[in-house]
């Protein structure tokens, strides 16, 4: 069967075989249903080619039990084969390598199998798949099965299973619809098209963003699927069996796999290739030498009481600590760095070996940990990468982070203001055009040479994505060597999926460094370079620009919170690097002087178990979460109850028409493989696991909602809106969370309707609230004007305010508001920070517009930074103004 049916409400090639199992069980239940066992089990057929588990004989056993009419031994069997793959035990079950499931499968009583079967060990050791790409599987599987059986050991730490496809196409349907893939062996000579799934082929070839991969494809299967493989699932180890002799190779050959073996009794090398492998990614230098320390008694003379618990296990008022935390938490604790331990400061050990692990899982050259959060990852980047009188273009919109380090830097910055989203009291993004606007008005201005960096939020709070790599290159055009700086403290999960990529730095840098180098983009930019008129600004500001690879330096930081989005203890965060200028001396520095001599070892352990999870199942967990995320999508916005009362906001909503592709996608049940087709070119899209719901129909504001569900549900949400809650979907979310979520959504609704079934719901009040917009800066702070963008020396304006002859409060109240719509001038003396939005609205030195209060007083917010209630705005005091005006 050359191409499969869809079902409705299905995911992806996964989630669709969960429901045909799911079916097939159902159907072999009721005999009157047996016209529609065949077509199933003939789909199955079609979609088990790309697992192992539970292999061809369970199918032929089907396909027996059908023709013979053992319509019961046909339904236990699928059963237990649907409850193994829909709970993941098959995973952990005991099983033989290299041989057939069905001994298990075909019982009523799996456990008592596993019991009673002596042959078959306990099983607690991690299990995957290998793909391998052969031109002959029929003629070659068994020898395969038959050859690595012989080398499985009871010493081996994981368990795994082979199965094959014979050509390019289905190997990259395998790669991305099965998760459970952990290594790809080619063996030469095998075809490029499908013959097994060709409809559905070209389906997954829609969700590679590498369109010049798959046109190679045909020319040079083996190349051009390694390289795709490498780009969309770059944890999956590659290898290559060649029938050439090894002086017969060429050196690029050697470089694309991770092993090469050779074709005369490869298997014994195979086996226990496939097991280094998993056991270097599954290695944790830090964390295992924590634990191998905590297992030594030793005696503590230093700092630290807590250390081996010793302070707490003879104390009298404190064991309740230990109950609670349990003893490996003291038994790791340590304020050593000797004993197999490392120092973070100056890493030789066990924290430089997980450092470069770090770096080649997230696609950098080079990373590091950082142990006290994000806000401090941004300090360190802005204090290597900027100096005393550097230009820095930052959104509008950023961490208050930034601001923060940009002052302490004492350079001077521009804040590019993002699109405004004034029915839902949300900020955008910066669009491309206002930053090439900047730009070129610097360049006119002659101050080009003294912009140094751009920082923007990817993806932003509220899960607006850039399209990173055409900012990018059109950035790039104007300033070859500008430094680029990606806050992705809620992206880190991003690398892991191919849907991300082109969207998310690490991928884009590698993604253009090698670009760059290729004869092609160097012919192309000749030919377009001679064709773009530079006289023209219309040209610069709303064509694509494309960078003379001659000249680009490819400079690009990011700053991750892994413990927002992975599995990392709070505070958790990484710095991740390409950059071809790259200044070791000054970012180490610069490291030192924001990193504590003391850090935090659980903190540090838990960020190399982040990297290992990613590592071996990154993108499974990432497929997950787009699955959960898309689930409470359509749940919402299906359900006849819900959909009165909450509004899930898409792309539509939260970004504005000119900067999306045209929507060329036709609805498709295949939601994971259309997901690039809908976004295309767009400059903004919304992250799907951002989930924004506009609650205002039910008559709260965002604020009171999340009040009740945290009051009455015990459900924690953070980001909220005048109109708007934002659920945030990880790979920790679970359906049975995302289930309760929407049952907690059904009775709020329910509750809503029950006093009168025929009234309308009765809306929130509408209360307009303009959000503040271009910032305006007094000029005694500004070291220069430029036509189109004010530049602030935060720096100045924050050391002056401390000067306390120079500042004084005023109160945020209507005779202020009354007073500031009449003229006066209001200067600030220091940050505001409403929480949320969580970014400052109001910098040291920037005018507090009429605008910027009404906002202050209407945001329903307890929290802001920056603001005393007992005194009122800080602002600097009107003689000083005035004698500053009166110097310039």
């Amino acid at each position: 069967m050359n191409n499969l049916q869809p079902l409705a409400a299905t995911f992806d090639l996964e989630h669709h075989r969960l429901q045909l199992w799911r079916q097939l069980a159902h159907a072999t239940r009721d005999s009157s249903a047996s016209e529609t066992i065949p077509p199933l089990l003939e789909q199955l057929r079609t979609t088990e080619t790309f697992w192992a588990y539970p292999g061809q004989q369970v199918m032929t056993q089907m396909q027996h039990y059908l023709n013979s009419g053992s319509c019961a031994l046909c339904h236990q069997l699928a059963s237990n084969v649907f409850n193994a793959l829909n709970s993941g035990a098959y995973r952990r079950q005991p099983f033989i390598p290299f041989h057939t499931n069905l001994m298990s499968l075909d019982s009523p009583v799996l456990s008592e199998v596993h019991r009673l079967t002596a042959d078959v060990p306990d099983n607690d050791k991690n299990t995957f798949e290998v793909l391998i790409v052969h031109p002959a599987p029929v003629d070659y599987e068994l020898l395969y099965r038959q050859s690595l059986s012989a080398f499985i050991s009871d010493r081996d730490e994981f368990l795994y299973d082979i199965f094959f496809v014979d050509s390019a196409e289905d190997a990259l349907i395998a790669i991305l619809a099965n998760p459970t893939i952990q290594a790809v062996v080619f063996v030469p000579g095998f075809q490029h098209e499908s013959t097994t799934a060709s409809a559905l082929a070209q389906q997954y070839l829609g969700l590679c963003p590498y369109p010049e991969l798959i046109s190679a494809l045909p020319h040079n299967p083996l190349a051009a699927l390694n390289a795709l493989i490498e780009k969309s699932r770059p944890e999956i180890d590659q290898y290559l069996i060649s029938e050439q002799a090894p002086h017969e190779l060429s050196p690029d050959s050697r470089q694309q796999f991770r092993k090469i073996l050779f074709h005369i009794n490869p298997f014994q090398d195979l086996h226990n290739t496939l097991l280094n492998g998993i056991r270097e990614r599954f290695s944790t230098p830090f964390f295992h030498a924590l634990q191998a320390y905590s297992r030594k008694p030793r005696g503590v003379f230093h700092a630290l009481p807590l250390s081996q618990g010793q302070s707490i296990i003879n104390a009298h008022w404190i064991d309740d600590m230990l109950q609670f935390y349990g003893s490996n938490l003291f038994l790791a604790e340590t304020s050593s760095t000797q004993g197999g331990l490392d120092s973070l400061l100056d890493p030789k050990g066990a924290i430089k070996q997980s450092h470069e692990k770090v770096a080649k899982t997230f696609g950098a050259d080079s990373s590091y940990f950082v142990t006290n959060g994000t806000s401090t990852s941004n300090k360190i980047v802005m204090q290597t990468t900027l100096a005393p009188g550097d230009i820095v273009l930052i959104s509008a919109d950023c961490h208050k982070s930034i601001p923060y380090s940009v002052m302490l830097t004492g350079a001077h910055c521009i804040f590019l203001e993002t699109y405004p989203l004034m029915d839902y009291d949300l900020y955008g993004a910066v669009t491309l055009q206002r930053i090439k606007q900047v730009m070129l008005d610097l360049k006119q201005h002659g101050k080009l040479d003294r912009l140094r960096q751009i920082t923007l939020t990817n993806s932003t709070f509220d899960g607006i994505i850039y399209n990173t790599e055409r900012f990018m290159l059109d950035i790039l055009a104007i300033k070859p060597d500008i430094i680029f700086h990606w806050d992705e403290a809620w992206f880190a999960f991003a690398h892991f999926n191919p849907v991300y990529h082109g969207r998310s730095a690490m991928s884009v840098a590698k993604r253009l460094s090698s670009r760059f180098q290729q004869q092609q983009y160097q012919t192309f930019y000749q030919q377009w370079i001679t064709e773009f008129d530079a006289e023209d600004e219309t040209q610069w500001l709303e064509q694509p620009l494309f960078p003379d690879p001659q000249r680009v330096k490819l400079r690009v930081y990011v700053t991750q919170s892994t413990h927002k989005t992975l599995s990392s203890f709070r505070q958790g965060s990484m710095i991740h690097i390409t950059d071809n200028a790259f200044d070791e001396e000054r970012f180490l520095e610069a490291y030192r002087t924001h990193t504590s001599t003391s850090p935090n070892y659980q903190i540090l352990a838990s960020l190399d178990i982040a990297r290992r999870q990613v590592a071996l199942e990154g993108y499974e967990q990432v497929k997950k979460t787009l699955y959960l995320a898309n689930s409470l999508r359509e749940q919402i916005s299906q359900s006849a109850v819900l959909k009165d009362y909450f509004k899930v906001l898409s792309d539509q909503q939260l970004i504005p028409q000119a900067y999306r592709s045209p929507e060329t996608a036709t609805p498709s049940t295949w939601a994971y493989l259309n997901t690039l087709k809908n976004w295309g070119d767009s400059l903004f899209v919304v992250d799907p696991t951002r989930v924004t719901v506009d609650v205002s129909a039910t008559g709260l504001d965002g604020s009171s909602f999340r009040q009740l569900l945290i009051n009455h549900y015990d459900i924690q949400v953070n980001k909220t809106s005048r109109k708007t809650v934002l659920f945030i979907i990880n790979i920790g979310t679970t359906e049975t969370t995302v289930n309760y979520l929407l049952s907690v959504l059904h009775e709020i609704a329910q509750r809503l309707k029950a006093p009168d079934e025929h009234s309308p719901p009765k809306p929130m009040s509408e209360v307009v609230i303009d959000l503040p917009q271009t910032r305006v800066f007094n000029a005694y702070f500004q070291p220069f004007s430029c036509h189109h963008c004010q530049v602030i020396d935060i720096r100045k304006a924050y050391y002056a305010a401390y000067d306390d002859q120079l500042t004084e409060y005023i109160n945020l109240d209507n005779a202020t508001i009354k007073r500031v719509l009449n003229d006066l001038k209001l200067v600030s003396a220091t940050f505001i920070t409403p929480y949320p939005p969580g970014f400052p609205v109001v910098v040291p030195g920037q005018i507090i517009t009429y605008d910027i209060l009404m906002y202050l007083q209407k945001i329903k917010v307890k929290e802001i930074h920056g603001y005393r209630r007992d005194y009122g705005l800080k602002i600097f005091k009107a003689d000083f103004l005035q004698r500053t005006q009166e110097d310039q």
